[in-house]
């Protein structure tokens, strides 16, 4: 299973095709250099100019064309890459006002989340008020179908919540913080967003049918001492 979606795949092949290229280049010419300047057995160097400078490059030895080269082809590779990053953040970040809403709330060192973050308030939609099986952990769309349950899992001997979404539904995820920034990373999914306390910031992303199964939700952003098990699971249901 390739997760993270293909945006996110043709991105990394891409960046480390260009990586490749790059060492390449500079190995060849790393390489060329050092086997043509090298020193040979019974000849010592001599400095054609007599007013050499230590620290001061020769001026004869001055190559304009190169220096622009060497600046101008990398600073263009640099802006492509860039323009081409964005795809991803367009993912994470173009709002769908159709996807169903997930709270996740950090606190030191555990995430809060919920299927219905309107709940019992005055902007909940009726059906979601009157649904029939409705629970503190379950949330089911008009036509009755599970889309997203919240339970609980054990890992490396800790308890932790466990988010149950379904593939090919769209979601939004409210991220909020109690207390320090966190930063909620779906390690399968290749997403990651910064909470900050006292503000709300979003996450649109919809699962897709190969990327069913279980995954690590961690933290990715320092929080205290025991940052490092603020973890949880998300599984992606048929």
């Amino acid at each position: 299973m390739e997760a993270g979606g293909d945006v996110f795949w043709s991105l990394f092949n891409e960046f480390n095709i260009w990586a490749a290229i790059v060492f390449a280049i500079v190995m060849v010419w790393l390489f060329y250099n050092t086997l043509k300047f090298r020193s040979s057995d019974n000849k010592s160097l001599e400095f054609e100019s007599d007013e050499f400078i230590p620290g001061v490059f020769p001026k004869e030895n001055d190559n304009l064309k190169m220096e622009l080269t060497w600046t101008i082809v990398p600073f263009i590779l640099i802006v492509y890459l860039t323009y081409i990053a964005w795809g991803p953040i367009d993912e994470m970040w173009s709002s769908d006002p159709d996807a169903h809403e997930i709270s996740m709330t950090g606190n030191q060192w555990y995430w809060d989340i919920d299927c219905d973050p309107l709940r019992d308030t005055a902007e909940a939609p009726e059906s979601s008020v009157e649904m029939e099986n409705r629970s503190a952990t379950m949330f089911y769309n008009d036509n009755g179908i599970l889309i997203c349950e919240i339970t609980t899992i054990e890992v490396e001997g800790q308890i932790k919540p466990l988010l149950r979404v379904k593939a090919d539904e769209s979601y939004g995820f409210l991220l909020y913080s109690n207390d320090v920034t966190h930063a909620p990373f779906f390690l399968d999914w290749g997403l990651k967003e910064d909470t900050q306390p006292g503000m709300e910031t979003r996450l649109y992303y919809t699962p897709s049918m190969d990327e069913i199964g279980s995954s690590l939700l961690m933290c990715t952003e320092y929080c205290g001492k025991d940052h490092g098990y603020m973890t949880a699971v998300v599984e992606v249901f048929e």
